[in-house]
């Protein structure tokens, strides 16, 4: 039998890549050799895993069956991920698609492909309603392409912001057993990972629904005692999942990077309280202050949103106040869009183009000036940094400080992994140049 190839198409988040790579190597177990594919070339299936946190990303989605039944007319296209869970009728009904598959069959898709492709009914609805309420059993081996390799640890979300589709698509949270866990670690820092990155839908909600109550500090401990591992990082985390356990497990931890994503979405109470965020600006901030206090090198990363349903300008400079407070490395800026099934989407007040553009961009300017501020502190130090690889050419390597500074030296390809002290001289908008300093000269 003649070998089988497979594309991935992938959209959206981190939790989104850990699955896809996962699902990768499910079908390479199963003999299905997946394949960085160009145009019209011979593959056999093109699997397109899809976001619909906006709706770009839902254009998106469509964008990409359409490019892939182009490109590989003979392939058969699969498509799954958040976008199938609340418009399955409409991408089957697409004829550019061949298969549906929902997040609660990726685990399944070996079988699914190898017994027989166009039979997506592989599970009754009440086996995937019951898988629905439990984790799904997905793990990885290695990072394809990336040098921090990400461990998904939860899956859910037990909040319901008004405007976030995530609870609809993803359901409510479950949480991985804590030995899996530290068995993924341990089976990625053997196969040449020196950092991990723990994702999830609502991390901080890890174990709550366990009988044992495992919480997120328990998994940074576990974690930690592995021999060889020399970075844990942390993704999006809620605010009020930060708790001060969390904060002094990071601080007592070296190996746990000091930086975290944390939503703020906006800064003004009103809007928050629409939004039905658990939180108002005098938390956030006073949360920020004590992580600070803790953490000395602390980066804080955020996501914002501009026109939010009847933001007033008032409400508008909250935020750009707010922000201007907490001092953010790096904002993740989005216009608010209505999502279909939301209660924010049947609010009044969408504001008119010009006006979500331009707060758009007064945000993203301001979240520039506010990173380089932050990173202008640093100019002249010297930080452990995680080379990553080589960045275009002049024998230039780059990677990350444990802050998230984003830093490029002289260097060569075989640094890749590895942990070299670099003094900072000089910040090019946001990425700077440095010089490493080796304690012996490289082999």
């Amino acid at each position: 039998m003649m070998e089988q190839h497979v594309r991935f198409i992938t959209l959206g988040c981190k939790v989104n890549h850990y699955e896809t790579q996962a699902m990768r190597e499910a079908l390479q177990g199963a003999g299905i050799r997946a394949m960085d594919a160009p145009e019209n070339s011979d593959v056999d299936f093109v699997v397109i895993n899809t976001c619909t946190v906006t709706h770009e990303a839902d254009r998106n989605n469509r964008y990409w069956m359409r490019r892939a039944r182009r490109e590989h007319p003979k392939a058969k296209i699969i498509v799954t991920g958040c976008y199938v869970e609340r418009n399955r009728a409409e991408i089957e009904a697409l004829p550019e698609v061949d298969l549906v598959i929902g997040n609660q069959q990726k685990d399944e898709i070996a079988a699914i492909l190898t017994e027989g492709c166009g039979t997506p009914e592989m599970q009754s609805e009440a086996v995937l309603r019951q898988k629905r309420h439990q984790y799904t059993a997905l793990s990885i081996s290695t990072a394809e392409g990336q040098t921090r390799a990400y461990i998904k640890i939860q899956d859910g979300c037990d909040h319901a912001c008004s405007f976030c589709k995530v609870v609809l698509v993803r359901g409510r949270s479950r949480s991985r057993e804590l030995v899996q866990i530290v068995e993924e670690a341990q089976r990625l820092c053997d196969a040449g990972y020196r950092e991990i990155v723990l994702a999830g839908i609502q991390l901080g909600a890890y174990g709550q629904d366990q009988v044992s109550k495992p919480t997120l500090p328990d998994v940074l401990e576990a974690c930690a005692a592995i021999p060889g591992l020399e970075r844990i990082r942390l993704s999006s985390i809620e605010p009020t999942d930060v708790t001060d356990a969390l904060i002094e497990t990071m601080r007592a931890i070296p190996k746990v990077c000091p930086q975290l994503h944390i939503p703020l979405q906006s800064g003004d109470d009103e809007v928050l309280r629409a939004m039905n965020r658990r939180y108002d600006r005098v938390y956030y901030r006073n949360l920020i202050t004590r992580l600070r206090t803790a953490l000395p090198d602390f980066a804080l990363t955020l996501d914002v949103m501009a026109g939010f349903a009847g933001e007033t300008a008032e409400q508008f400079e909250n935020t750009v106040a707010l922000l201007r407070e907490v001092r953010p490395l790096k904002c993740h800026v989005f216009p608010y869009s209505p999502r279909e099934g939301t209660r924010a989407a049947r609010f009044e007040g969408a504001l008119p183009p010009a006006v979500m553009h331009e707060r758009v961009q007064r945000l993203m300017t301001l979240g520039e000036n506010l990173g380089r501020q932050y990173s202008e502190y640093y100019v002249g130090r010297t930080l452990p940094v995680l080379v990553e690889g080589k960045k275009g050419p002049g024998g230039l390597v780059q990677g990350h400080t444990a802050n998230y500074l984003k830093v490029c030296f002289q260097g060569d390809e075989f640094l890749k992994h590895t942990m070299i002290p670099v003094q900072l001289l000089a910040l090019q908008g946001t990425l700077f140049l440095g010089k490493p300093i080796y304690e012996r000269a490289p082999r």
